[in-house]
């Protein structure tokens, strides 16, 4: 079980390695994604605005920066709160226990970024070298997140001078994840339909939860299986679409 600053310590150091990692993954790797996939696109294709406003062929630093924070960030965000609650249940696989969550990331929320709607993957470039690019990230995400877990977390629980300092910043990085990731998840579709709020709730709470109260286990496992049985369907279902 937990104790309140345990958990506090944790839920610190993974809303800060979420939120970096956010940032240079999902941020200025996925510029260089997009720069890929402008690469692979045909000549007459030089120019043309994608679908979030940018244009192929163009990488600029303004741009690189709008992708950093308004991608890179939420999903820094969204991402910690979801490693937060999953971190104490991939222990038994380190040291891989970042690949795994990356790609149960990208098995539960991949029919975000996989919408057949998005005529971008298959517009510029080849569908299946975009989707393989694009699914690396989350796997990367996740390496990186788990790699500055460790090393956040065993700084916060050291014995520097420094030590106090960063737990401090790790308890209000935790309070800001905390509040921002309920309010993106609102935003996303939350207001329209509370569904996608409720299992946010529930896969970031419930398995916490249980790990602190010592509760059954089956109630955690429970709680992630539902939200990943229903993203592998919706992308299944989307990258069928986009790839037939």
């Amino acid at each position: 079980m937990f104790s309140f600053r345990q958990l506090g310590r944790h839920l610190g150091a993974a809303s800060l390695a979420g939120i970096v990692a956010g940032v240079l993954v999902a941020g200025v790797l996925g510029r260089i994604a997009m720069r890929v996939a402008g690469f692979m696109a045909r000549p007459d294709l030089v120019g043309v605005e994608t679908s979030n406003g940018n244009r192929v062929g163009e990488i600029t630093l303004s741009g690189t920066l709008a992708i950093a924070l308004f991608v890179g960030l939420p999903a820094g965000i969204l991402g910690a709160a979801l490693f937060a609650s999953a971190e104490p249940w991939l222990r038994r696989s380190r040291p891989w226990h970042g690949v795994a969550f990356g790609l149960l990331l990208l098995v539960a929320t991949g029919f975000v970024l996989f919408d057949p709607a998005n005529f971008d993957f298959q517009r510029f470039g080849s569908a299946p070298v975009n989707v393989a690019t694009f699914a690396a990230l989350f796997v990367a995400f996740g390496a990186a997140t788990a790699w500055l877990f460790e090393r956040i977390r065993g700084a916060i629980e050291g014995t520097a001078g420094r030590a106090s300092a960063l737990e401090m910043v790790a308890w209000l990085a935790a309070v800001a994840v905390a509040v921002l990731s309920v309010l993106l998840v609102t935003a996303i579709g939350g207001q329209a339909d509370p569904t996608l709020l409720l299992v946010f709730a529930a896969i970031t709470i419930v398995p916490g939860l249980v790990r602190w109260r010592g509760l059954p286990p089956a109630i955690a496992y429970a709680a992630f299986a539902i939200p990943l049985a229903f993203g592998a369907w919706r992308m299944l279902t989307g990258l069928r679409q986009m790839l037939g």
